[in-house]
């Protein structure tokens, strides 16, 4: 049986409650009674209470002299970390801390506190999105932010967005320490929608012949879907037979994604569109076609680890920009698209329907995975 894990919750003056009690309450609901996790909280100084952001007292458990070394310290955010972030002492305290630790999770602007502790050099690092400037003041120019995401996992170190996502970080980190079937159990208890990011558990591969049915559910899912919302059949659900699938595989360079047994989204990579683009063509761009994610999947962000993806593998060819098209029909995709920083390139019309085309450059080193 696994050893009793010591998980510390830094409080101080002005921390956000939430920030506290989310990754608390998830270590001591997963502690299957307190036999795998021993969570308490720790201040810098003394034993003397804290006020929350909220006006909730919290009597610390410990003082940092007299806390047991932890195997797990939380490093939570909120209004007094923009203060506590300038306090050597405690920052100090935050880097030895972790030396020693297994794992050091921040939750919204505990990433500040890390920052200044000097723990961020060379990692990628999330916050609140209302705090990402403060965070790339504080940061150093080596550390990658990494923004719309709930938790960023760099192995030893992790850092959560705002608030609730430290829930889901925790449960994370419990999924690590534990197997995800006590994460997902702890999320339960919780009543918790437990928002994993997709780039941590989602699995890329080129699409073979055994990947035919589960793309083809994809699509026919995809057309009715489509159909259902917008009384469209720009891709028609009959037109997905099998056949049809399997010279789309045979013929095309397509990539799926996968959770497990699960196919989650698929995308065909192309490097020469002139029918669509017309004028607009040119050959510094692969051409993303037949994007598809899982409608039982739709807000995980699976679309973006697509996009990722599919930039990655353009860049291992030599070319700089990714080009898509998106049913013009479809307002709230087109929305994603543009804030997700593509550039609107005009329309192609086919009579039956009609794309929006998008462009975006492609700007750092992401080596495809």
């Amino acid at each position: 049986m696994l050893s009793v894990k010591n998980v510390a919750v830094i409080v101080y003056d002005q921390v956000d409650a939430l920030d506290v009690t989310g990754p608390f309450d998830t270590f001591a609901i997963a502690s299957n009674w307190g036999q795998d996790f021993r969570v308490y909280t720790v201040a810098l100084e003394s034993k003397n209470p804290v006020r929350t952001i909220s006006g909730l007292t919290i009597q610390p458990d410990f003082a940092s002299w007299d806390c047991p070394a932890p195997d797990v310290l939380v490093v939570p955010g909120g209004w007094g970390s923009r203060k506590e972030m300038y306090n050597e002492k405690l920052t100090g305290w935050i880097y030895e801390t972790s030396q020693r630790a297994s794992f050091t999770l921040s939750v919204c602007t505990g990433a500040l506190l890390l920052a200044k502790a000097g723990l961020l050099e060379e990692l990628r690092a999330t916050t609140n999105r209302r705090a990402m400037d403060l965070l790339k003041e504080a940061a150093p120019a080596s550390t990658m932010l990494v923004e719309n995401v709930r938790y960023v996992d760099n192995g030893r170190l992790i850092t959560s967005a705002g608030v609730t996502a430290g829930i889901d970080a925790a449960l994370h980190l419990v999924a690590k320490l534990l197997g995800e079937e006590r994460a997902l159990e702890t999320a339960s208890r919780l009543e918790h929608d437990w928002r994993r990011e997709p780039s941590e558990w989602l699995a890329f591969h080129r699409a073979k012949d055994g990947d035919v049915d589960g793309i083809r559910s994809l699509f026919v899912d995809a057309a009715e879907w489509i159909h259902s919302t917008h009384g469209l059949w720009q891709w028609r659900a009959e037109h997905f037979n099998r056949e049809m699938v399997e010279a789309f595989v045979r013929d095309q360079e397509v990539f799926v994604a996968t959770l497990g047994n699960e196919y989650v989204g698929c995308f065909s990579m192309h490097w020469r569109d002139k029918e669509i683009w017309g004028e607009k063509f040119h050959e510094d761009a692969g051409y993303v076609h037949r994007l598809c994610v899982s409608r039982k999947r739709k807000g995980e962000g699976i679309g973006r680890e697509l996009i990722h993806y599919a930039e990655s593998y353009i860049q291992s060819r030599g070319k700089r920009w990714l080009r898509l098209d998106c049913m013009s029909d479809n307002p709230s995709l087109n929305a994603y698209y543009v804030n997700s920083g593509f550039s609107f390139q005009g329309l192609y019309d086919a009579g039956m329907w009609s794309a929006n085309l998008y462009e975006r450059e492609i700007k750092e080193k992401t080596p495809a995975r």
